[in-house]
């Protein structure tokens, strides 16, 4: 795939890619690392720094902190990189710095962010030593299949996990993802109401043979039990034991035979690691809550896939 002019005379033969989120901003932060640097015959290097800084960590918000630790360590692909221990500040300087910059800024120190993609292209990718952004599409992938680069672990998945895994590979299943926690109190991006998730499970059952067993998966199980009661009676809770992993819950999501997601990367991830069908993805018609703007991200999720109103339950296109 082409990326852009100038490879040949690179300014650096590494590439940084600075991590930060959950487990799902950091995959999509890999991949945009992995890609760019595997496309331009360059070291990944993996930076950390956001996660010990307590002001990107909400220090007042523990449901938030509690899920912001590094976990891309747990793929292979990822584990036994070289991490940036001291090239840039801990606290967070460095990562509020580029957002301020303007374009011939990053340019000159090398720092690249969304705003130096277009057109499926990184615009001078040579000059590239850095990439500090969400990166939260598969456009930055540059062709590279994710399901290859995360297809194995460097941990041992516990019993739990692998009991889980092994049922959903046989059987034919719909996973439901509900991310609550600290999206409610966050309040920027939309939780679906429960018909919305019901409209989807009921969507995706004309589409299969059989009677697929649902399965809810959830940040926070116990919450989803009061606040989305029809689908605790109709779906199978799924609660990992205490100190399960967040990949573990992504892992066994991710064998579902069809999905239905929440505005949440951990939701993509799930319905892309197994190579689902587009057609057996159903996800919101659109992503944040900001008053009556309705930002639908076209960009990351597949075009074929089912969208439904995240409040109304209305098919929307199909």
């Amino acid at each position: 795939m082409k990326i852009g002019k100038g490879v040949s005379k690179l300014a650096s033969k590494k590439i940084v890619v600075h991590l930060s989120g959950g487990l799902g901003n950091q995959m999509f932060q890999f991949m945009a690392g992995h890609a760019l640097a595997t496309k331009t015959d360059r070291d990944l290097i993996l930076n950390y720094n956001w996660f010990k800084n307590a002001s990107a960590l909400h220090r007042n918000l523990s449901t938030y902190q509690n899920k912001r630790e590094i976990g891309i360590s747990a793929f292979t692909s990822a584990h036994n990189l070289r991490v940036d221990k001291g090239l840039t500040p801990r606290d967070g300087r460095f990562e509020r710095l580029t957002q301020k910059l303007g374009n011939s800024g990053r340019g000159v120190v090398g720092i690249a962010s969304e705003k130096d993609f277009g057109d499926g292209v990184w615009l001078d990718p040579a000059k590239i030593k850095r990439l500090v952004g969400v990166f939260m599409s598969p456009k930055y992938f540059l062709g590279t299949k994710p399901s290859d680069v995360f297809a194995s672990l460097s941990i041992e998945v516990s019993d739990w996990c692998s009991r889980l895994v092994n049922d959903l590979s046989n059987s034919t299943s719909i996973g439901v993802h509900i991310r609550l926690g600290d999206y409610e109190r966050l309040g920027e991006i939309l939780i679906p109401e429960e018909i919305y998730y019901l409209k989807g499970i009921d969507f995706l059952k004309s589409k299969m043979d059989g009677n697929p067993e649902v399965l809810i998966f959830s940040d926070d199980p116990i919450r989803l039990q009061s606040r989305f009661p029809l689908l605790a009676k109709i779906g199978q809770i799924v609660t990992p034991p205490v100190g399960t992993t967040p990949v573990e819950s992504l892992l066994a999501l991710s064998k579902s035979s069809a999905f239905v997601c929440s505005n949440s990367s951990f939701s993509w991830w799930g319905s892309v690691l197994n190579n689902t069908p587009a057609s057996l993805i159903v996800r919101p018609s659109y992503f944040y809550a900001r008053g009556s703007e309705q930002v639908e991200r076209h960009d990351l999720w597949f075009e074929d896939s089912a969208r439904i109103h995240p409040l109304s339950g209305k098919l929307v296109s199909q």
